[in-house]
């Protein structure tokens, strides 16, 4: 038998929709949760997705306006700086809720904090100017229905007007343009898919940050059932805050898993809890690709001799994997590695919400204290000797000539949400 390469023996690549055209990219509204569409953005920039058209409803609208302006530092500073003070007047140290009652008597709050910060970053004629197609929806209670504008149905000099009655949540004081009163589109649509659709578009990216009206839902379950449409809906992982939950951390929480999960969802990186950014197995290569000698040590380490094995290669593939794709319930090698690494780090207490290569988190591993993999088995092996292996791995081969290019490209460009990073 011939030399197998580490590219044959994943039997299965993971699915992954490719986009080949300018895509529609659709952003719900979802208040303080926002920054997790600025989150997405950027991978989908540095994925080399380009976008033709967006269209949003409340803080999706916000959102569209800076996107089809391609002002990515300006409106990530934007959000990284946001909280209620910068959204409406008042005092907001304690008691929220107490708060909100009051300013509902008093007819809501004033969010004009929230349009200067908005006008400081709107260029009304590079939207009008922009080859990325803008829409919004809003909701008007002067007629009680709603509109679907797109940036050539909105009068010149209004577009912040109507952007921020698109954001106009029901607990800010009401929005009006020359004489019509208007409330959060959200109130009719919050995830406008359909307007990508009417613009033409057959490749579109929902951005959904919930909650979903019913007519969402169906007009979700109408893209997925088409077959003229690739379509793909990236929503939040985990929840970090409400919609009304303005902070700088939270804004920062939800921009990092808006980057991981669009990359997750585009079938970039892997992993159920983490991040993880493995196109082979790393790991395998990391042991079979030693020196004879530290071969040999490497087995001793794990509390094997030599002779209780054929060579490394029956080790790995005939003697380590069979035991914890058992455990795992995993058939291909690689999901099993990701499997292995991703149980070791939830062991270890690893953040989630960062960009992983396999070389990267087996060297977090093995910074870790031996003993905290004490008493964890899988199956017949100890963790703690698994740990013992990824060690000696570390400590005898160079991470980065295991990770690539495309793990590189993706790091910069998620260190590039933090300015302090860039």
């Amino acid at each position: 038998m011939g030399r197998i390469e580490f590219s044959e023996r994943l039997l299965k690549k993971e699915e992954r929709i490719e986009f080949k055209g300018k895509i529609g990219l659709v952003l719900s509204g979802g208040g303080a949760r926002g920054s997790y569409q600025i989150g997405v953005w950027k991978a989908l920039k540095d994925s080399r997705i380009e976008i033709g058209g967006v269209y949003g409803t409340s803080v999706g609208a916000l959102n569209s306006v800076a996107i089809s302006m391609n002002k990515f530092r300006d409106t990530r500073d934007l959000w990284l700086k946001i909280n209620m003070d910068r959204v409406v007047k008042g005092s907001f140290s304690n008691n929220l809720v107490g708060k909100i009652f009051e300013a509902l008597k008093a007819g809501g709050f004033d969010a004009s904090p929230l349009r200067e910060s908005f006008n400081a970053l709107l260029n009304e004629e590079a939207v009008r100017k922009s080859k990325i197609n803008m829409g919004i929806v809003v909701f008007s209670l002067t007629d009680m229905e709603p509109k679907e504008l797109y940036i050539e149905d909105i009068p010149s000099g209004h577009l912040a007007d109507y952007v921020l009655a698109s954001a106009n949540h029901p607990v800010f004081r009401r929005e009006t343009i020359r004489s019509e009163k208007f409330i959060d589109g959200g109130v009719y649509r919050n995830i406008p898919v359909n307007m990508a659709i009417n613009k033409g578009f057959k490749e579109i990216i929902v951005v959904d940050l919930g909650p979903k009206r019913l007519r969402d839902m169906l007009s979700l379950s109408s893209l997925e059932r088409s077959e003229e449409i690739t379509q793909l809906v990236i929503t939040p992982t985990e929840n970090y805050g409400d919609v009304l939950d303005f902070d700088p951390e939270v804004s920062a929480n939800y921009m990092r898993e808006g980057y991981l999960d669009c990359l997750k969802a585009l079938g970039l990186v892997k992993g159920e809890r983490y991040y993880i950014h493995a196109p082979d197995d790393a790991f395998g290569a990391a042991l079979l690709t030693m020196t004879k000698p530290k071969k040999v040590e490497m087995l001793k380490v794990f509390g094997i001799e030599p002779w209780q094995t054929e060579s490394t290669h029956h080790f790995y593939y005939g003697q380590l994997l069979p035991v914890l794709q058992d455990f795992f319930k995993s058939t291909v090698p690689l999901d099993t590695v990701i499997a292995l690494l991703e149980s070791m780090a939830k062991i270890a207490g690893l953040p989630q919400l960062t960009l992983y290569s396999i070389p990267s988190m087996m060297a977090e591993i093995a910074d870790c204290d031996i003993d905290l993999f004490k008493g964890h088995r899988y199956n017949d092996i100890d963790v703690e000797r698994i740990a013992r292996l990824i060690k000696f791995a570390v400590d005898n081969f160079v991470p980065e000539k295991l990770e690539g290019s495309q793990y590189r490209a993706f790091k910069e460009g998620f260190a590039e949400l933090f300015p302090e990073q860039e």
